[in-house]
């Protein structure tokens, strides 16, 4: 039988930053939520957020074999910044290599060692079971069932340490452990409410989040034209938003990340106001997704 602390030291040797595994089970309460966020409408035009529903909230439903859910950790924060009045890029998109072939190869490195060790079976051949933002599963709440951090009142996933500028991997294995993670954080931000305070839009609420309001959002999910009313708040951000990650106490005080392809992007981590000017928000966007993916 596998063992948590063997998969803990594949993990470290893989390079990733965290490393923890929860038990593969249908997430019910989560389940009840999405049904009502979706309910409300809160996914904007994100209509693929109601699609595979039971995929969302249930590893068993993606692959049937699953017994154990696997969730790695790298740090993605880099503390280069942009000139001032440059169109704001998130932390995400400075990196110099898209993060999901980054986390992906990492991932499959993993699979090829607990393969090694376990045996071809320990894996599903019939269904993919590597993960990061590819799949519909939910991969902040795995991160937390595996003892590694929690969903805080921005709703990003916080890791004690690591702040929430990280990538979640996720890789569904066909056995169950010796142990799991099983006591893990409920909740870490305690009374903290700063990130909602400062959000701009109001896309933070104490029971909901509503994606429609939500910066990040609005510059990178939506395709129709924006409402009046956020046109002034997005004027000069490009792609995503960080207020409520920079103002969280939990990423006061971050190591920049050293991972080949997390590092920042020289190139657009220069590039001015003027030079911005030059282009299209269409071409920058294109611009820029195409920089994310060479």
């Amino acid at each position: 039988m596998l063992t948590l602390n063997q998969l803990e030291d594949y993990a470290q040797a893989t390079g990733f930053d965290a490393f923890g595994a929860a038990r593969a089970v249908r997430l019910d309460k989560d389940a009840s939520y999405l049904e009502r966020w979706l309910r409300e409408g809160y996914q904007g035009s994100m209509q693929y957020m109601a699609e595979n529903f039971e995929k969302r909230v249930n590893p068993k439903a993606l692959v049937p074999e699953a017994e154990t859910v696997l969730v790695c950790l790298l740090n993605y924060y880099v503390a280069d910044r942009q000139p001032e009045g440059a169109p704001y890029i998130a932390k995400s998109g400075l990196a110099e290599t898209d993060y999901h072939i980054v986390m992906k190869e990492r991932l499959k490195q993993l699979e090829d060692t607990i393969v090694k060790e376990a045996g071809s079976k320990i894996v599903s051949a019939g269904h993919q079971h590597l993960f990061c933002d590819s799949a519909p599963i939910l991969e902040r709440r795995w991160a937390q069932r595996a003892g590694l951090g929690w969903i805080g009142r921005n709703k990003q996933f916080i890791h004690p340490t690591m702040g929430s500028f990280v990538h979640i991997g996720i890789l569904l294995i066909n056995a169950e452990l010796d142990e799991y993670s099983d006591e893990y954080t409920e909740y870490g931000c305690g009374e903290c409410d700063l990130c909602i305070k400062k959000c701009p839009t109001g896309a933070l609420r104490t029971d909901m989040f509503d994606a429609r309001k939500c910066i990040s959002y609005l510059t990178i999910e939506r395709k129709e034209d924006l409402p009046a009313c956020y046109k002034k708040v997005v004027s000069n951000n490009l792609y995503g938003c960080d207020i409520c990650a920079m103002v969280c106490p939990y990423n006061n005080h971050l190591q920049p990340t050293t991972h080949k392809g997390l590092t920042t992007n020289p190139i657009l981590v220069k590039m001015t106001r003027e030079e911005w000017a030059k282009t299209s928000r269409r071409q920058r966007i294109k611009w820029l997704h195409r920089l994310a993916h060479e």
